[in-house]
């Protein structure tokens, strides 16, 4: 097979990185940025490497070879659903996953270790010790246990953490337990202290984590009020329902990394919350010249005859 170009769609993302990236590891292929290098494509062959870019990017007269994400997420490449003959590969990346690792650890122990408490009394001037908990004494469960999510929950484990994960279907290759469908999530929910989302958005996902999952979670001695983290997409919560649970205390707290809407809206009431961090979706991000690399080894695949590899079913979400 010829060699394929690459065009590069980055969405809301900085171009200059990304073409930078890949005009240094691409070889002698022909790397566009779409759209700043013109919204025609052409008749070469070629493949989309896209994050959140106009789904117009996908109407073109040649269909690409396949497309990639510039991240972990897919659900961005939902336009491709109906078109099951283009392959779709994600980025798995060991920095990718450490990053999300770093994120979630962090998040847990920020809500464990009552750190935003020490924040107001740093500001007051106050020396007001609060007791700390160990992490045995604490459950925390992660909803989604795909690369991420299992690193996520091993790392916790090695503090000391309960943990136990929840997944649409069983798994029994991993170092804790997993609760799996809609029959075992109030199971996985009865036992969880600090639920963590790191859920796709799929058609099964979007709205799953309501008031009722919030309701369902454990108060514990060590913690007080269950606590929410979430580092996996904004559609997975319902949004007013999260801001109910924070209002009526039925949530202790929340480390919030993902939203409904992004960037988040000024006007939004979880900006006023004490007891909520904000970030603004930094749990995982991509790094140009980890992912131009798996990219790019891909596409020398492709052009080998050969599938790819991380190959995802939009239909499922992953």
């Amino acid at each position: 097979m010829t060699k394929l170009d690459i065009v590069v769609a980055p969405g809301p993302w900085d171009p200059q990185p990304w073409r930078d990236a890949f005009q240094k590891q691409a070889g002698q292929r022909n790397v566009r940025v779409w759209p700043h290098d013109g919204e025609r494509l052409g008749d070469a062959p070629y493949v989309i490497c896209s994050w959140k870019a106009e789904p117009r990017v996908f109407e073109q007269a040649v269909e690409p070879s396949a497309v990639f994400s510039l991240g972990a997420g897919v659900d961005h490449l939902q336009p491709l659903a109906d078109k099951p003959h283009i392959p779709v590969g994600r980025i798995v990346d060991p920095d990718l996953t450490m990053r999300m690792v770093e994120y979630v650890s962090f998040a847990v122990l920020y809500l464990h270790r009552k750190i935003r408490a020490y924040e107001a009394s740093q500001s007051q001037r106050r020396w007001a010790p609060l007791v700390q908990p160990a992490a045995s004494s604490v459950s925390v469960g992660i909803m989604g246990v795909g690369v991420l999510g299992s690193a996520c929950a091993r790392a916790l484990q090695s503090m000391g953490f309960q943990v136990a994960g929840w997944a649409r279907s069983k798994r029994t290759d991993t170092p804790f337990p997993v609760y799996a469908g809609p029959e075992e999530l109030p199971q996985f929910l009865a036992r969880t202290n600090i639920l963590v989302s790191l859920l796709p958005s799929t058609p099964a996902t979007r709205g799953l984590i309501d008031m009722s999952v919030f309701r369902a979670l454990a108060h514990s001695d060590a913690l007080g009020a269950p606590c929410f983290v979430n580092a996996g997409r904004g559609e997975a919560v319902s949004e007013q329902d999260l801001i109910e649970a924070l209002n009526a205390e039925v949530l202790g707290g929340a480390v919030l990394d993902v939203f409904e809407h992004e960037p988040l809206p000024s006007d939004s009431p979880l900006w006023d919350f004490s007891n909520v961090l904000i970030t603004p979706h930094v749990a995982a991000d991509s790094d140009p010249e980890v992912v131009v690399g798996q990219i790019v080894r891909n596409v020398e695949r492709l052009e080998a005859g050969r599938g790819i590899e991380q190959q995802v079913d939009l239909s499922r979400g992953y």
